[in-house]
Protein backbone atom coordinates (compact mmCIF):
# COMPACT_ATOMS: atom_id res chain seq x y z
CA UNK A 1 0.00 0.00 0.00
CA UNK A 2 1.74 3.08 -0.75
CA UNK A 3 2.72 6.00 1.53
CA UNK A 4 -0.73 8.08 2.68
CA UNK A 5 1.53 11.07 1.52
CA UNK A 6 1.97 9.81 -1.74
CA UNK A 7 -2.05 8.98 -2.20
CA UNK A 8 -2.46 12.38 -0.52
CA UNK A 9 -0.54 14.16 -3.52
CA UNK A 10 -1.65 12.17 -5.82
CA UNK A 11 -5.44 12.99 -5.27
CA UNK A 12 -4.37 16.63 -5.04
CA UNK A 13 -3.30 16.66 -8.30
CA UNK A 14 -6.73 15.04 -9.53
CA UNK A 15 -9.00 17.52 -8.13
CA UNK A 16 -6.37 20.41 -9.63
CA UNK A 17 -6.93 18.70 -12.85
CA UNK A 18 -10.50 18.07 -12.76
CA UNK A 19 -10.91 21.57 -11.81
CA UNK A 20 -9.18 22.92 -14.46
CA UNK A 21 -11.05 20.95 -16.86
CA UNK A 22 -14.31 21.87 -15.32
CA UNK A 23 -13.08 25.54 -15.41
CA UNK A 24 -11.82 25.66 -19.51
CA UNK A 25 -15.47 25.88 -21.03
CA UNK A 26 -16.07 28.87 -18.34
CA UNK A 27 -13.02 31.06 -19.17
CA UNK A 28 -15.01 33.73 -21.25
CA UNK A 29 -17.56 34.11 -18.27
CA UNK A 30 -14.82 33.96 -15.73
CA UNK A 31 -12.82 36.67 -17.34
CA UNK A 32 -16.16 38.98 -17.21
CA UNK A 33 -16.36 38.37 -13.49
CA UNK A 34 -12.26 39.43 -13.39
CA UNK A 35 -13.22 42.33 -15.52
CA UNK A 36 -16.14 43.49 -12.84
CA UNK A 37 -14.26 42.77 -10.20
CA UNK A 38 -10.95 44.79 -11.27
CA UNK A 39 -13.54 47.32 -12.47
CA UNK A 40 -15.08 47.51 -8.69
CA UNK A 41 -11.16 47.18 -7.03
CA UNK A 42 -10.05 50.56 -9.16
CA UNK A 43 -13.66 52.09 -8.23
CA UNK A 44 -12.61 51.59 -4.64
CA UNK A 45 -8.95 52.31 -5.14
CA UNK A 46 -10.00 55.73 -6.45
CA UNK A 47 -12.07 56.52 -3.41
CA UNK A 48 -9.31 55.30 -0.91
CA UNK A 49 -6.97 57.74 -2.44
CA UNK A 50 -9.49 60.52 -2.33
CA UNK A 51 -10.68 59.78 1.35
CA UNK A 52 -7.03 57.71 2.56
CA UNK A 53 -7.48 58.82 6.57
CA UNK A 54 -11.61 58.06 6.06
CA UNK A 55 -11.37 55.20 4.27
CA UNK A 56 -8.46 53.83 6.81
CA UNK A 57 -11.26 54.36 9.64
CA UNK A 58 -14.03 53.18 7.72
CA UNK A 59 -12.16 49.49 7.49
CA UNK A 60 -11.02 49.52 11.05
CA UNK A 61 -14.22 50.50 12.13
CA UNK A 62 -16.08 47.65 9.94
CA UNK A 63 -13.50 45.05 10.80
CA UNK A 64 -13.68 45.22 14.54
CA UNK A 65 -18.02 45.23 14.21
CA UNK A 66 -17.81 42.25 11.85
CA UNK A 67 -14.83 40.67 13.07
CA UNK A 68 -16.54 40.79 16.99
CA UNK A 69 -19.66 38.79 15.27
CA UNK A 70 -19.98 35.34 14.27
CA UNK A 71 -19.57 35.12 10.90
CA UNK A 72 -16.83 34.28 9.06
CA UNK A 73 -15.80 37.49 8.08
CA UNK A 74 -12.33 37.80 9.01
CA UNK A 75 -10.38 36.32 6.05
CA UNK A 76 -12.45 38.24 3.59
CA UNK A 77 -11.58 41.21 5.28
CA UNK A 78 -7.73 40.91 5.50
CA UNK A 79 -7.44 39.43 1.82
CA UNK A 80 -9.90 43.04 1.49
CA UNK A 81 -6.94 45.06 3.44
CA UNK A 82 -4.24 43.99 0.60
CA UNK A 83 -6.30 44.51 -2.04
CA UNK A 84 -7.27 48.30 -0.80
CA UNK A 85 -4.28 49.57 0.68
CA UNK A 86 -1.05 47.23 -0.22
CA UNK A 87 0.73 45.29 1.78
CA UNK A 88 2.01 46.89 4.79
CA UNK A 89 -0.62 49.49 5.46
CA UNK A 90 -2.87 46.66 4.35
CA UNK A 91 -1.02 44.14 7.27
CA UNK A 92 -1.08 46.90 9.68
CA UNK A 93 -4.79 47.82 9.77
CA UNK A 94 -5.96 43.93 9.32
CA UNK A 95 -4.15 43.31 12.30
CA UNK A 96 -5.32 46.44 14.26
CA UNK A 97 -9.03 45.50 13.68
CA UNK A 98 -8.42 41.75 14.12
CA UNK A 99 -7.14 42.75 18.10
CA UNK A 100 -9.95 45.15 18.15
CA UNK A 101 -12.37 42.34 16.90
CA UNK A 102 -10.58 39.71 19.19
CA UNK A 103 -10.88 42.43 22.61
CA UNK A 104 -14.41 43.52 21.79
CA UNK A 105 -15.48 39.59 21.75
CA UNK A 106 -12.96 38.72 24.94
CA UNK A 107 -14.43 41.52 26.99
CA UNK A 108 -18.13 41.02 25.97
CA UNK A 109 -17.89 37.39 26.95
CA UNK A 110 -15.58 38.02 29.94
CA UNK A 111 -17.92 41.16 31.49
CA UNK A 112 -21.48 40.85 30.24
CA UNK A 113 -21.88 37.20 29.15
CA UNK A 114 -19.32 34.99 31.20
CA UNK A 115 -21.96 33.27 32.41
CA UNK A 116 -24.21 32.21 29.68
CA UNK A 117 -20.82 31.58 27.71
CA UNK A 118 -19.63 29.01 30.25
CA UNK A 119 -23.16 27.44 30.28
CA UNK A 120 -22.45 27.23 26.41
CA UNK A 121 -19.07 25.45 26.45
CA UNK A 122 -19.65 23.01 29.46
CA UNK A 123 -16.64 21.65 30.22
CA UNK A 124 -14.21 22.66 27.54
CA UNK A 125 -14.24 26.10 29.88
CA UNK A 126 -12.98 24.33 32.48
CA UNK A 127 -10.53 22.40 30.11
CA UNK A 128 -9.52 25.73 29.17
CA UNK A 129 -9.01 26.74 32.43
CA UNK A 130 -6.76 23.84 33.61
CA UNK A 131 -4.69 24.42 30.57
CA UNK A 132 -4.16 27.98 30.98
CA UNK A 133 -3.25 27.29 34.71
CA UNK A 134 -0.68 24.73 34.15
CA UNK A 135 0.69 26.06 30.23
CA UNK A 136 -0.08 29.57 30.82
CA UNK A 137 0.01 31.96 27.67
CA UNK A 138 1.56 29.04 25.41
CA UNK A 139 -2.54 27.21 25.84
CA UNK A 140 -3.77 30.63 23.75
CA UNK A 141 -1.15 29.99 21.31
CA UNK A 142 -1.14 26.89 21.06
CA UNK A 143 -4.96 27.30 19.86
CA UNK A 144 -4.55 30.20 18.33
CA UNK A 145 -2.18 28.13 15.94
CA UNK A 146 -5.10 25.60 15.23
CA UNK A 147 -6.95 26.20 12.29
CA UNK A 148 -9.57 24.54 13.00
CA UNK A 149 -10.87 26.35 15.53
CA UNK A 150 -13.37 29.70 14.87
CA UNK A 151 -11.90 32.75 16.10
CA UNK A 152 -14.79 34.45 17.30
CA UNK A 153 -15.28 30.77 19.94
CA UNK A 154 -11.41 30.97 21.07
CA UNK A 155 -12.44 34.52 21.85
CA UNK A 156 -15.17 33.62 24.02
CA UNK A 157 -13.84 30.93 25.61
CA UNK A 158 -10.73 33.14 26.38
CA UNK A 159 -13.34 35.96 27.45
CA UNK A 160 -14.51 33.11 30.31
CA UNK A 161 -11.18 31.76 31.16
CA UNK A 162 -8.06 32.77 33.62
CA UNK A 163 -6.47 34.59 31.00
CA UNK A 164 -5.47 38.15 31.79
CA UNK A 165 -6.87 40.51 28.98
CA UNK A 166 -2.74 41.97 28.45
CA UNK A 167 -1.66 38.38 28.04
CA UNK A 168 -4.85 37.65 25.52
CA UNK A 169 -3.71 40.79 23.48
CA UNK A 170 -0.30 39.76 23.00
CA UNK A 171 -0.64 36.27 22.11
CA UNK A 172 -3.45 37.23 19.90
CA UNK A 173 -1.20 39.16 17.66
CA UNK A 174 1.32 36.52 17.29
CA UNK A 175 -1.10 33.88 16.93
CA UNK A 176 -2.62 35.68 14.00
CA UNK A 177 0.68 37.78 12.91
CA UNK A 178 1.57 34.60 10.10
CA UNK A 179 -1.68 33.91 8.90
CA UNK A 180 -2.28 37.70 8.43
CA UNK A 181 0.67 38.44 6.21
CA UNK A 182 0.11 35.33 4.20
CA UNK A 183 -3.64 36.65 3.70
CA UNK A 184 -2.41 40.61 2.73
CA UNK A 185 0.17 38.98 0.63
CA UNK A 186 -2.75 37.27 -1.41
CA UNK A 187 -4.84 40.46 -1.20
CA UNK A 188 -2.55 42.55 -2.93
CA UNK A 189 -2.21 39.48 -5.71
CA UNK A 190 -5.42 39.75 -6.31
CA UNK A 191 -6.11 43.56 -6.72
CA UNK A 192 -3.11 42.48 -9.76
CA UNK A 193 -5.28 40.01 -11.42
CA UNK A 194 -6.49 41.39 -14.86
CA UNK A 195 -6.75 38.62 -17.81
CA UNK A 196 -7.01 34.70 -16.14
CA UNK A 197 -3.83 34.08 -17.28
CA UNK A 198 -2.19 35.78 -14.68
CA UNK A 199 -4.13 33.46 -12.07
CA UNK A 200 -1.31 30.77 -12.89
CA UNK A 201 1.46 33.61 -12.41
CA UNK A 202 4.38 32.54 -9.89
CA UNK A 203 3.27 34.93 -7.28
CA UNK A 204 0.10 33.61 -7.14
CA UNK A 205 1.02 30.13 -7.00
CA UNK A 206 3.83 30.49 -4.76
CA UNK A 207 1.16 31.82 -2.49
CA UNK A 208 -1.42 29.22 -2.70
CA UNK A 209 1.43 26.84 -2.06
CA UNK A 210 1.79 28.74 1.09
CA UNK A 211 -1.60 28.58 2.06
CA UNK A 212 -2.03 25.14 1.47
CA UNK A 213 1.11 24.28 3.72
CA UNK A 214 0.82 26.69 6.40
CA UNK A 215 -2.49 24.56 8.64
CA UNK A 216 -0.07 21.44 8.33
CA UNK A 217 2.26 23.79 9.87
CA UNK A 218 0.75 25.67 12.29
CA UNK A 219 -1.19 22.14 13.20
CA UNK A 220 2.21 20.65 13.38
CA UNK A 221 3.57 23.60 16.06
CA UNK A 222 0.57 23.74 17.98
CA UNK A 223 0.94 20.16 19.01
CA UNK A 224 4.49 20.51 19.77
CA UNK A 225 3.64 23.59 21.98
CA UNK A 226 1.26 21.07 23.65
CA UNK A 227 4.04 18.20 24.15
CA UNK A 228 6.68 20.85 25.16
CA UNK A 229 8.20 19.51 28.70
CA UNK A 230 7.07 21.03 31.76
CA UNK A 231 9.23 22.18 34.56
CA UNK A 232 8.53 20.27 37.91
CA UNK A 233 7.69 22.23 40.92
CA UNK A 234 9.03 21.32 43.90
Amino acid sequence: MPPLRIVLGAAALIAALALALWLWPSLPALQSDLTELQRMLDHGQGWRDRNPELSAIAYLGIFALAGALPVPVVVVLTLAGGAFFGFWLGLVLSMAGTLAAAMLTFLVARHLLGRQVRRLLGRRADQLDRRVATDGALALLSLRLTPALPFFILNLAAGVSLLSARVFRWVTAAGVLPNKIILTAAGTQLAEIDQVSDIVGPRIIAIVIVLTIFPWVARWLSRRLRRRPRTQTP
